[in-house]
């Protein structure tokens, strides 16, 4: 049996059997890919997705193009998903609302809502017919790959936007501040969320930083109580199967997570959470995607990249709910050849 990408996807996605375990990343640096592809007219060759390179070097920062290399980045790399970036950004101006006069020191920068009369900072983007013609001109040319969508469920704009110390301290002192905010964020997610569900993409890849490598950013009670409530909303609204990504241990949150129907999470980050222990809890109730170390994708043999593929792969496939990804994304400085070689393994083992 023989699936398309898109089949394989959501099978691993619901845990039924498949043809070999999918490999998706929500993010795929371009330079990577070209190097893979040879060159850019190489990546580029897919009909209405063509771009010159001249374009390309020209405004390589837009959404569009860079959105518009996802099906050239997959046909070349082995990669069974493309990623739509277009609702991830909930401001007029990003995802966060940050201190413009720190802009060198981009989103680590502090957050411009600190009282409730800061919510004049918080310029939210229409989400009009242009927001969704974006969607669909993506859609025109996904073929056989399985489509995601990536979007905020409110938590990380949130903090950043308030910037951490501030978050922390309100979560204590004023959680209804913390909630005021949070709720216009996840407020602005769920109604994109619900557009991105019914338009033609096969899965959501959600996202919220809530972990530290150590443990949590809160504690599971204000989690529960504060955090929870808004981004339920978010998730209620998610229609077609979608992946929870947090770097972080997740453990001691992970029973409260699951209330929000999440199929998988991701990036499973090295040396967060005891993979075999997160297995035998959770292996019948979730897929498990990533844990390829970065690291190793940017400094390792190729053996040291095999043995990481075969292990993954022997801890998480024989459920049928493991989908191989790096630890992250596969970011500028990961090695080409270690990615050819990532998913060289992958038809081996998978």
């Amino acid at each position: 049996m023989t699936m398309t990408s898109r089949e394989r996807v959501l099978a691993a996605l619901e845990r039924r059997p498949h043809d070999r375990v999918p490999y998706i990343e929500h993010a795929f640096d371009p330079r990577v890919a070209i190097e893979i592809a040879g060159s850019l007219e190489n990546l580029l060759c897919d009909g209405t997705m063509r771009r010159r390179l001249s374009d390309f070097g020209a405004d390589s920062s837009h959404p569009e193009n860079l959105m518009s290399l996802e099906p050239g980045i997959s046909r070349v790399t082995g990669r069974d998903n493309i990623t739509y970036w277009g609702a991830f950004h909930p401001f007029e101006f990003g995802s966060y609302a940050l201190d413009e006069r720190q802009a060198d020191k981009g989103f680590n920068a502090d957050g411009l809502l600190k009282t409730r009369d800061d919510v004049e900072y918080m310029r939210f983007r229409e989400i009009d017919s242009e927001f969704w013609d974006s969607a669909y001109k993506f859609l025109d040319a996904k073929g056989d790959y399985a489509a995601c969508a990536m979007l905020w469920l409110g938590i990380d704009p949130t903090w950043h936007s308030m910037g951490f110390e501030h978050f922390a301290v309100s979560l204590i002192s004023d959680p209804d501040l913390v909630g005021e905010f949070l709720g216009r964020i996840s407020d602005w997610c769920a109604e994109a969320a619900e557009g991105l569900c019914s338009m033609g993409f096969d899965f959501i890849w959600a996202a919220d930083d809530i972990a530290y490598n150590t443990a949590p950013m809160f504690s599971p009670e204000h989690y529960r109580d504060v955090l929870l409530p808004h981004t339920w909303r978010v998730a209620d609204r998610i229609s077609l199967p979608w992946i929870y990504h947090s770097d972080g241990n997740l453990m001691p949150l992970l029973d409260d997570m699951l209330t929000q129907g999440m199929d998988a999470i991701h990036p499973l980050e090295p040396g967060s959470m005891e993979l075999h222990e997160l297995y035998k809890k959770y292996g019948e109730r979730l897929s498990f995607v990533g844990n390829i170390n970065m690291d190793t994708l940017a400094r390792g043999s190729k053996e040291d990249v095999r043995a990481e593929v075969r292990d993954r792969i022997a801890l998480f496939a024989p459920g049928n709910g493991y989908l191989l990804s790096s630890s992250n994304s596969i970011a500028e400085y990961c090695r080409a050849d270690s990615v050819v070689e990532m998913v060289r393994a992958l038809n081996e083992y998978g």
